[in-house]
This record gives C-alpha cells, sequence and structure tokens, in this order.
C-alpha cells in the first residue's frame, strides 16, 4: 500500500504528534509499505530527503510557527499547489493526515476537494480537539474526512458532540516502541550521569513536556517546592525550550513566566531545565525516578504517559482528557485534579519515600506496555482503518 501522510511538524520539532509519526511511518515501511511525508521545514534538515525509508518532503507552507491567517490565505494558491504536486508525485492508495482538522481551513479544505477529485481516500487522526471560533468554522468540513482516527475515547466522544459521524470514528491508542524506552541498566545510569552529572546523587523527577502552562509546568513548580522541604535533594528535569510547534507563539511568553516563578520559589538548585534532542529522551526517562504530566487542560491522550511506563517508571497525571484510560490509580501511577499541586507533592513524596513500592508500579506499567501499548498494535490497528475505509469507498462506487 502507498500511504501519503501530512502533518505540521516532524523530528527535529518534538511533540506528542512528531514522535508518534516518528513510530508509526517506519514501521509501515517495514511491513512493507511506502510511505510518504509531507511536513513543514525546520532547522538542519532537507526540503526532499529519506529517513528510516519514509520519504519525506518539506515545505515552508505547513509550517505553523512561521504562518499567520493571514499569511495563509494570501499563500492559498499555492499551499494548495504544494499539497497537490505532493501527492501526484506520491499517488498514493490513501492520504493520512493529522491534526489537519484545526489550525488553516485553507490547508484542510484544499486537501479535502484535492482527495476527493482525484478519488484518494482521505483519513484524519484527530490527536486534539479545541473550543474556539476557529474550531467552530472547521467543524463545517467533518464530513470530508472518509475515517477519522481518534487517540483516545475522549476525543471520539468531543469530535462526535461536534458534528463528527460516529460511525466513521474509531479509537487507536498510541502505541510505543518498548525496545527503545526500557528500565535502566547500571551502564545506562553510569552513561547518563557522565552526560549530565548534575543529576547524579539526586532524587530525579522528570516532567516530558514542553514548558507550557499548559502542561502544567507552573503545578510541577508549586509541588516542587513542597517536596524539597521534605527531600532536600530532589531535582525536577524539564524539558521542550525549543524545537516545538508553537502556533500563536504563546511559549516565549510562558517560559519567562515559568523562569520567573523558578526564581521566586528559590528553585534554582532544585530545577535542571535542558532541550534534549529526540533521540535522547529515552536516556531521560531511565534517569528518573517519577515522571509528572499534570495537563491544565483536557490532555487528549498524553504520549509521555507510555514512554514513562515502558521505562519503568510510575507516573502522577492529571485526571483529564484521554490520560485516564490509561492510568489505573495505584496499580501503574496516581491520578490528581488538574492543578492540584498539593496531591502532586503528596503522590511524589510518598514515591520518594517508598521505592519498593515506586518500583512495584513502574513494573506493572511495563507490562500494560507489553499487553496494550505496543508500536506492532497501534501500527495493525491504524491499517485496519485503511482497510476498512478502502472497502467501504469501493463497494460505494462498485
Amino acid at each position: 500500500m502507498r500511504i501519503a501522510m501530512l502533518h505540521w511538524a516532524f523530528p527535529p520539532i518534538i511533540g506528542g504528534v512528531e514522535s508518534h509519526l516518528a513510530l508509526l511511518c517506519p514501521r509501515l515501511v517495514q511491513q512493507g509499505h511506502s510511505v510518504g511525508l509531507l511536513t513543514a521545514t525546520a532547522p538542519g534538515t532537507l526540503a526532499h530527503e529519506t529517513w528510516r525509508g519514509v520519504a519525506i518532503r518539506r515545505s515552508p507552507l505547513l509550517d505553523l510557527n512561521s504562518l499567520t491567517p493571514e499569511l495563509i490565505e494570501a499563500k492559498a494558491t499555492e499551499i494548495r499547489r504544494v499539497m497537490e504536486d505532493f501527492l501526484l508525485d506520491f499517488r498514493p492508495d490513501v492520504v493520512h493526515a493529522h491534526n489537519f482538522h484545526y489550525f488553516s481551513f485553507v490547508h484542510a479544505s484544499a486537501l479535502q476537494e484535492i482527495c476527493a477529485r482525484h478519488g484518494w481516500p482521505l483519513v484524519l487522526t484527530a490527536h486534539n480537539v479545541w473550543d474556539d471560533e476557529l474550531w467552530e468554522r472547521m467543524n463545517t468540513l467533518v464530513r470530508g474526512w472518509d475515517a477519522v482516527i481518534a487517540v483516545s475515547h475522549y476525543i471520539r466522544q468531543e469530535l462526535i458532540v461536534n458534528g463528527y459521524p460516529p460511525e466513521r470514528v474509531a479509537v487507536v491508542h498510541h502505541g510505543i516502541d518498548h525496545h527503545i524506552f526500557q528500565p535502566p541498566t547500571a551502564l545506562d545510569l553510569q552513561n547518563l550521569y557522565r552526560a549530565y552529572p548534575a543529576l547524579r546523587g539526586r532524587r530525579v523527577i522528570f516532567h516530558p513536556a514542553r514548558m507550557s502552562l499548559a502542561k502544567g509546568c507552573d503545578v510541577g513548580l508549586r509541588a516542587l517546592d513542597i517536596i524539597r522541604r521534605q527531600v532536600p535533594d530532589v531535582i525536577l528535569v524539564m524539558a521542550g525550550t525549543s524545537n516545538t510547534v508553537d502556533w500563536g507563539q504563546k511559549q516565549p511568553t510562558e517560559i519567562v513566566y515559568i523562569n520567573r516563578l523558578i526564581k521566586e520559589l528559590q528553585l534554582r538548585d532544585h530545577v535542571f531545565v535542558r532541550f534534549f534532542p529526540w533521540f535522547e529522551i529515552p536516556q531521560i526517562y531511565k534517569g528518573a525516578e517519577i515522571c509528572w504530566y499534570p495537563s491544565s487542560f483536557q490532555e487528549p491522550f498524553g504520549l509521555v504517559m507510555l514512554e514513562a511506563m515502558a521505562s519503568g517508571k510510575p507516573i502522577v497525571v492529571s485526571r483529564a482528557g484521554g490520560m485516564p484510560e490509561v492510568v489505573r490509580p495505584g496499580h501503574n501511577g496516581f491520578l490528581i485534579s488538574p492543578k492540584d499541586y498539593e496531591d502532586l507533592a503528596r503522590y511524589t513524596i510518598f514515591l520518594l519515600r517508598n521505592p519498593g513500592i515506586a518500583a512495584t508500579i513502574g513494573q506493572n506499567g511495563r507490562r500494560m506496555v507489553e499487553q496494550h501499548f505496543t508500536v506492532e498494535l497501534m501500527t495493525r490497528a491504524t491499517l485496519d482503518v485503511y482497510q476498512d475505509t478502502l472497502g467501504l469507498l469501493q463497494a460505494q462506487t462498485g
């Protein structure tokens, strides 16, 4: 099968969708499929390249960090041409767009029109939902997707109440490469401390998210202020200060606020802030005792939950969005109410003081990933959506 993917970003840009594509696309290639990806330009990349068998084409006309709504409207003809040229060159059996149900009406409507005109089945994966005027406009296009993959039952529910036909929306949970994300060996930890000596001898908590208020960075810092008074050698590792998609350019302002909060709470000795390249992230998980994801919004899924679980780490996350579909309280982690930094601190202190229980919870999470959240299961379910969509369209035209 020839599968054309479209998304706004791809590594070295980091994020949940980017990590998802970096897993899914090569695995499809390994199974004998041809995969092409149209995505945005990124520092240090070529306009045309092949990565792990995936044919990648990059264009600034998909770069959300530089596109404004006004610029998108002005370049509508060029945007349409870039997408159609990519698809005509690739000649797909199926087109699979990721998060094209938001950000740009021009891109989404053009893609739907192109696919309908050429007879290419069009699948959407909805990694997020929104609630604003743009979202309302984008929802006028709901019937232009032949099939929709929701990354959680929460996302499916929200799509349906916003007009998406229920029979077209299937849930495919994320999967993870549990061979890359693994519990640490003694050698792994030696290598980590050699690369990051500031972590040696510290009780490490990892918050694997871009620095933002939506991801609960401020919540984590207020919890850390409580934790460090009872666990003086604790250190919080924060990631994602650059190379992320920043639609609306909100991140710089929020980073300033987060850094100011670190200073105000006198946490400089307890916080380690660093951008980690995508390929280094598994190593950082190995050095952590606990992972956090205290999102302050309805997190669609939270791929980092699987990364932490596969690494054998207990997780503390918000009871929000799709995350309760993965976390079983007291079994593989703990749930807190959004913005409840006191509970975040309470559960974290408990885990740090009870390493045996923390290890058992981490082992439970690892087993859950192996049984339910592998990249193989995710890929198989995605292919099933393609086949069902192709079969349905063939029946309608035959």
